[in-house]
């Protein structure tokens, strides 16, 4: 696989996530409670890969299993916070706070490795902190405070964060597939544990279309959003670099407000414009070293300019 269709995959699997948004918030909003969505969705995506990769699942150590699983609980943290902060809030807040968890990781390997934090990817949590303030908060109406649905999204993220970076340390040393199957494995035990506790088994009557198109969604959503795209991302990542999928999976965060105000009617406003723009900033300028980019560009530059003349 050339470089071009890594890009072209990694660019898909964000706008996956990005519509995944718009379903999850469809389903949600029409009576699902946040537990059974997470267990529909990753039970579905439980079954595909394990029938898909079953001969190289089968064959798999008992380390890799046992990491597997250990990341599991992180994942579902961090799908449990973000699908419970959706059931309370936009679709647009969801996608975009959920970004953050791309500056977090930069605190995470701090607190894990001791290593000192750039002034770049400061300034880049900072431009992203500011972005996340102006969509979730209303200045109309400071008394109001801060919409909790948002707050628990903000949870989920750090979450993400945590669960990412352990995976970029593990998946260097075990197959990304299998261990993304006992992840998917964990997540829908945990979601069916929690299923139980606070809703039980949803409703579904399939004679009535409008009842059993939510378990469609959910399924469809749980096929694309939770298998598809983490095989895209897997498979996108082993041929481009580390900045560059960060950044092309990031796109979600872009990809979720657009489509949530052509697909889902969500109000369009400036604050979420801005909001959108200092998020996705500080997400690409915690990746790339602006100063080195500069530098580099400069070269061509007289590089060029050398041989023209």
């Amino acid at each position: 696989m050339n470089r071009n269709i890594a890009r072209a995959v990694l660019l898909s699997a964000g706008f996956i996530w990005g519509f995944g948004f718009i379903v999850n918030k469809y389903v949600l909003d029409n009576g699902w409670d946040d537990s059974q969505l997470l267990f529909v969705r990753f039970f579905t995506a439980t079954v595909f890969i394990f029938m898909i990769f079953f001969k190289k699942i089968i064959k798999t150590d008992s380390e890799t299993i046992k990491k597997g699983l250990f990341l599991g609980i992180f994942l579902f943290l961090g799908f449990f916070f973000q699908t419970w902060g959706l059931e309370e809030t936009t679709a647009s807040n969801n996608a975009l706070i959920t970004a953050g968890y791309i500056v977090f990781l930069p605190v995470i390997i701090y607190i894990f490795e001791r290593k000192f934090v750039r002034i770049k990817t400061l300034l880049a949590a900072l431009i992203t902190f500011i972005g996340i303030i102006i969509i979730t908060v209303d200045f109309k109406d400071i008394s109001s405070g801060i919409n909790m649905g948002d707050v628990y999204t903000f949870i989920g993220a750090i979450f993400w964060g945590i669960h990412i970076y352990l995976l970029g340390k593990t998946a260097k040393q075990k197959d990304p597939v299998v261990l993304m199957a006992f992840q998917l494995l964990v997540v829908s035990i945990f979601a069916f544990i929690a299923m139980m506790i606070k809703a039980g088994i949803p409703q579904v009557d399939f004679s009535d279309w409008n009842s059993s198109k939510l378990l469609v969604a959910a399924v469809i959503i749980g096929f694309f959003a939770s298998f598809i795209a983490f095989v895209f991302q897997s498979i996108g990542q082993k041929h481009s670099n580390e900045t560059e999928a960060a950044i092309l999976i990031s796109t979600e965060s872009v990809f979720g407000p657009i489509l949530a105000i052509l697909v889902y009617n969500e109000l369009f406003s400036i604050n979420l414009l801005l909001g959108m723009i200092l998020v996705f900033l500080g997400v690409v300028l915690s990746e790339i070293d602006v100063i080195e980019l500069i530098k580099k560009t400069r070269n061509k530059r007289f590089n060029k300019k050398n041989k023209a003349s």
